[in-house]
């Protein structure tokens, strides 16, 4: 094709990208379709400038044309490493500076959680037979039965087929965000379904902790559960916190309206939802592929599980302090 043909075909597609490209720049809103088009319109953008290369086109369109695509590479790579900055300066600074400053709701999730957790608990290792009436008939010989079978695959030092631990990893991811969401909407109900949520599953969890200290697959199901457990928990608490946090802001506004209360609070407890769902995510992950190992010993999953119960709550009390070179240069 000559070069003026190939500049008629696709003058009008150039000159649209470099005006969107422009928008770009400008930190300008686009549309949501327009965004979704712009990286397959860079990649025949890419092609054009291909084929006007290996074609011997002029020098003019070329520059032309490799200018544009300079241009529109520097604004996708540009956005993923704003992106990629934002999510580590969320995890190494927001959440857990978040944590610490919202101490009132998080020790009220502790609370609303923990406390049914170890009520029950105890209540169902001095008598199992109540699992039955918390969790449903039933429950406690279907969970006895499934880490027998675990046992059995731990005595043998084999592990469940490979493939199950994918299907299982959707399921605990599918069930774990649920939880996350059913605080954040629940505490929009002034704070309500968080509690609820709280309360039931430390119920659940508990009732069935204390069943299983009990029963002889019992050193299995601590195994299982003890390393996600450290992130699953505590996934729940943030969620429960960043419910009540919402559920606050409507019951108590204070000078400001609902609406605007509800605006102000909302970037704290946001933070904490998204740190939950990014905790209760992590916890998907272990549950679905370190939780169900069964060739290792007992006493390295019990080592894993202490150590990142222990990592998760000193990240979360400690990171993102400022260093002593920090404190030093404000103090002066």
């Amino acid at each position: 094709m000559r070069q003026h043909a190939f500049e008629a075909l696709h003058q009008a597609f150039w000159q649209q990208f470099e005006q969107e490209l422009g928008k770009l720049e400008q930190k300008r809103q686009l549309s949501t379709q327009t965004i979704a088009e712009f990286g397959p319109h860079y990649r025949t953008l890419c092609h054009h400038l291909a084929l006007a290369n290996s074609r011997n086109y002029s020098a003019g369109l070329c520059r032309s044309l490799q200018n544009l695509v300079d241009r529109a590479h520097r604004q996708i790579y540009q956005r993923k490493n704003s992106i990629r900055k934002q999510f580590m300066q969320f995890v190494k600074f927001t959440l857990p500076q978040t944590f610490r400053q919202e101490k009132a709701v998080i020790i009220w999730a502790h609370l609303l959680f923990y406390a049914p957790l170890f009520i029950c608990l105890l209540l169902t290792w001095r008598y199992p037979d109540i699992l039955d009436s918390i969790a449903g008939r039933g429950v406690g010989e279907s969970m006895g039965d499934g880490y027998s079978e675990m046992a059995e695959l731990q005595a043998k030092g084999t592990n469940r087929p490979w493939g199950q631990n994918w299907m299982m990893f959707g399921f605990y991811i599918f069930n774990n965000i649920s939880i996350g969401f059913q605080s954040f909407v629940g505490g929009l109900v002034f704070g309500l379904g968080a509690i609820y949520v709280a309360v039931f599953n430390g119920l659940m969890i508990g009732s069935v902790m204390g069943y299983m200290t009990t029963h002889p697959a019992g050193p299995v199901f601590f195994s299982f559960v003890g390393a996600h457990g450290s992130f699953e928990l505590t996934g729940i608490v943030l969620s429960v916190a960043g419910g009540l946090k919402l559920g606050y802001s409507l019951i108590n506004p204070g000078e400001y309206t609902r609406r605007d209360a509800l605006r102000i609070q909302g970037k704290q407890a946001s933070a904490l939802i998204c740190g939950a769902f990014l905790f209760l995510f992590i916890a998907a992950i272990i549950e679905g592929f370190w939780s169900p190992l069964t060739v290792l010993p007992l006493w390295l999953k019990y080592t894993v599980a202490v150590v990142l119960w222990l990592a998760v709550y000193a990240y979360l009390f400690l990171a993102g302090k400022p260093s002593s070179a920090d404190r030093l240069q404000r103090t002066r």
